[in-house]
């Protein structure tokens, strides 16, 4: 999906998964997310999309003055991010312009002052088409020939010459990282987009290790392509996703989640210290 750091603490406190320590399968996790949409397909949508607005080309987020806004969050997200390579401000313009065209949409997720604290967009496209752009990614440069033919291989024999979703982008700033809500805002209309242009899949990719990493597999998402730093994603069927999201609030996708999502290692927390007397200074006191 992106560099961009994305909590994922909404499973913190839900049930742990029935075989702890352990991960699911991907077919059982996929199979999971069938269930749930077949045991909610006459459930109606819960939630609105409040606080998120969709754009499909820079100049329309130009034409409300959203851009320099935009690329400042992008920044300081990616200044958090472990990865190594940032976009310069002018790369990252001609980025966005070449991802923000045809069947493609960004949805930002405005503060109530107006500001944007969220961002996910995708283009919807042939896998080809798809991992051009990801190859122009400063973040993925580490990457060789061969593992760009490797994923795009891998990818089109399971999509074949159908459409692709591919998830260029997503981050949000840290206080919107509580929860649920604000992802499920952001990718609910896009994973829709996706589907009313006949792309049933999506490709993305995420930091190795990272909260978006696990969150993926937790969705059913199979690893196309695995390298020190980043990871390369692929979910086959997002019919079940779009029906679950319009389906479930974002406390009940957090509380399904949790029951497949594999188990991240707890936080570290910095060793406990001790003042330790000096010897002499025990003699003296003696």
């Amino acid at each position: 999906m992106a560099a961009s750091p994305v909590g994922l603490s909404v499973a913190s406190a839900s049930p742990a998964p029935a075989s702890p320590g352990k991960a699911l399968p991907g077919w059982r996790i996929r199979w999971f997310w069938r269930w749930q949409a077949w045991r909610l397909r006459k459930a109606h949508s819960h939630e609105a999309s409040h606080g998120v607005a969709l754009y499909d080309s820079v100049h329309a987020l130009d034409h409300l003055g959203y851009v320099d806004d935009f690329c400042e969050l992008h920044a300081q997200l990616m200044r958090e991010s472990p990865l190594l390579g940032c976009d310069a401000p002018a790369a990252f313009s001609r980025r966005l312009a070449r991802e923000l065209h045809g069947n493609c949409a960004m949805a930002l997720l405005g503060a109530p002052d107006g500001s944007p604290v969220g961002y996910a967009w995708a283009r919807s496209g042939l896998v080809a088409e798809a991992v051009q752009h990801f190859q122009q990614v400063q973040a993925l440069g580490h990457l060789s020939s061969a593992d760009w033919a490797e994923l795009e291989r891998r990818a089109s024999a399971l999509a074949g010459n159908g459409f692709v979703l591919a998830l260029n982008g997503i981050g949000l700033a840290p206080r919107y990282r509580r929860g649920f809500a604000p992802l499920k805002l952001l990718l609910k209309p896009l994973i829709e987009l996706g589907l009313q242009q006949g792309a049933t899949r999506a490709l993305w990719w995420a930091p190795r290790g990272s909260a978006l990493h696990a969150m993926s597999l937790g969705f059913g998402a199979q690893k196309l392509l695995e390298s020190p730093r980043i990871v390369c994603l692929m979910l086959a069927d997002t019919r079940p996703l779009a029906r679950v999201f319009a389906a479930l609030p974002a406390s009940g996708i957090a509380d399904l989640l949790a029951r497949v999502a594999p188990q991240r290692p707890p936080a570290r927390t910095p060793p406990r210290l001790s003042a330790v007397p000096k010897k002499g200074s025990d003699e003296a006191a003696a």
